[in-house]
């Protein structure tokens, strides 16, 4: 335990440091007294239902029991540390979030709710203040505290004590009536959170009573009202996950796949460094479409045709090395031809033209042949296609690995996506949600590995690598599940 970093009204977090792996954790302990109470029961079930979900945008827990802090028994969970503060913090300080930036923000966490829905666990209290920051700006969910596993039996009585719980600025009319809460509830909340990241307010002010009654009966001003800069999608989605009929909401495997859309188009607006004019002449189309184009594709292009010009020139010298002599009068005075017992190859050829003492153009153009070789491709013509050798072994499985970060690590970084399992894909709901890792990887360097044990149809795989990224060097230790997909191993999971 280092020092405290927050705290609540049911415990405390503080700062420490797994002394084992060497890392900064977060320790969460409930405050004292609170032990044998529901709120007890609810943080004990945080741990549980945290732990049960493995996503890059869920906070991970890694230990969960009782010991004793200041002279008494406490209940404590062990979880990932994350330094970037939270959402909450991050509104407050700059405001409104431009659209790419929340769009790519809101992506990750609705694929990270979308993980829990699909593993039957509602997160009930989607904030700003729960969605936590890394060091990288990656949004991660936390305090699935109050969080339930679906259970269609179960109804809500709006009588019965503690039949609500949630905070009243984000919840859903369902919740705040009492009544049964669905996944479509968790995206209201996000609605509501997303609202306020676009506009820098919550969709509702006033009393908490005034709060929920508007969340029950009233439409929100739309959001463009508050920030003209939004965009006509962003508010059409915000408004529909604020829908008051839990049915006209949208799932929250649709709202990532929305976001990520959003994402795209913003992006491709800020690569380009000055927009296109609104009617270009013939003329000047092309001029103007390689002024607009991304640089990096610019000098890619200029590497690539200056690289098929010069292959073009070394098929050449090759056409005319070899029908030169043929042209000039027979096989060139070596004393051998293509089709004598030797088998013609260029190398004997080379080596019978040198020992013969024969020192005419003619005999020593095979020579020259021999040594003339292409140019190797350089980093951004590398091959996204996979070179696992065949059959599902280990070595296949350790290949898979090799190339997925080969991949990673070059310009197509974006096809790294296709070493996935299509369950995995499907899990973290956009290419973008897992490439993005990569915009900015340089190089991987295996210091251990990759080591692959098989296991039926399955194989699992550690190693340890050095990532060299534009701004940063890390050092993860991994463990991958690569599973038969079609004859040929694909990445499920990677810890």
């Amino acid at each position: 335990m280092e020092r405290e970093i927050g705290s609540g009204g049911m415990a405390r977090v503080f700062l420490g440091r797994d002394e084992v792996l060497d890392r900064a954790v977060a320790v969460k302990i409930l405050r004292h007294g609170y032990g044998d109470s529901d709120i007890g029961a609810r943080f004990r079930r945080e741990g549980r239902t945290a732990a049960g979900l493995s996503h890059p945008n869920i906070v991970q827990v890694y230990d969960a029991g009782e010991a004793e802090f200041e002279g008494k028994e406490s209940s404590y969970i062990v979880m990932e540390y994350l330094s970037g503060g939270d959402l909450k913090d991050l509104i407050d300080e700059k405001g409104s979030m431009r659209t790419g930036d929340l769009a790519k923000l809101g992506a990750q966490v609705a694929a990270g709710l979308a993980h829990a829905h699909e593993r039957g666990v509602i997160h009930r209290d989607i904030k700003p203040h729960n969605i936590l920051l890394d060091e990288h700006g990656r949004p991660k969910l936390t305090d699935f505290g109050i969080a339930r596993a679906l259970d269609a039996t179960t109804t809500s009585h709006p009588t019965r004590t503690g039949a609500y719980l949630g905070t009243a600025l984000y919840s859903s009319p369902e919740q705040l009536q009492g009544e049964k809460v669905t996944p479509k509830s968790d995206v209201y909340s996000l609605g509501a959170t997303l609202y306020q990241a676009a506009t820098g307010e919550p969709p509702f002010s006033g009393s908490a009573l005034s709060v929920a009654s508007q969340h029950v009966s009233k439409p929100p001003p739309p959001p463009r009202e508050l920030n003209g800069s939004i965009g006509a999608p962003m508010e059409a989605l915000i408004l529909e996950c604020l829908a008051k009929d839990p049915d006209e909401r949208p799932s929250a495997e649709e709202v990532q796949s929305r976001l990520a859309g959003i994402d795209s188009e913003a992006e491709d607006t800020r690569l380009y460094a000055a927009p296109l004019p609104e009617q270009p002449t013939r003329q000047n189309n092309q001029e103007e479409a390689t002024q607009a184009a991304p640089v990096r594709d610019i000098s890619r292009n200029r590497l690539r045709t200056l690289l098929a010009i010069l292959a073009l020139l070394v098929i050449l010298a090759l056409v005319a090395a070899i029908a030169l002599p043929a042209l000039l009068g027979g096989n060139g005075g070596n004393g051998q031809s293509a089709d004598k017992p030797n088998g013609g190859k260029p190398s004997n050829s080379a080596k019978s033209s040198g020992s013969s003492g024969n020192n005419s153009p003619q005999a020593t153009t095979p020579a020259k042949q021999e040594t003339t070789q292409q140019p190797s491709p350089p980093k951004s013509e590398k091959t996204t296609e996979p070179t696992q050798p065949k059959g599902l072994t280990a070595q296949a499985a350790e290949q898979t690995i090799r190339d997925h970060y080969a991949v990673a690590a070059s310009d197509n970084y974006q096809d790294a996506w296709n070493f996935l399992s299509t369950g995995y894909q499907q899990r973290l709901g956009s290419r973008e949600s897992w490439t993005s890792q990569f915009q900015d990887l340089e190089s991987v360097e295996f210091t251990d590995g990759p080591t692959a044990k098989v296991n039926g149809d399955t194989v699992t795989v550690t190693f340890s690598t050095i990532a060299r990224h534009t701004n940063r060097t890390d050092r993860p230790s991994l463990t991958a599940t690569l599973v038969d997909q079609n004859g040929e191993w694909k990445i499920d999971s990677l810890n």
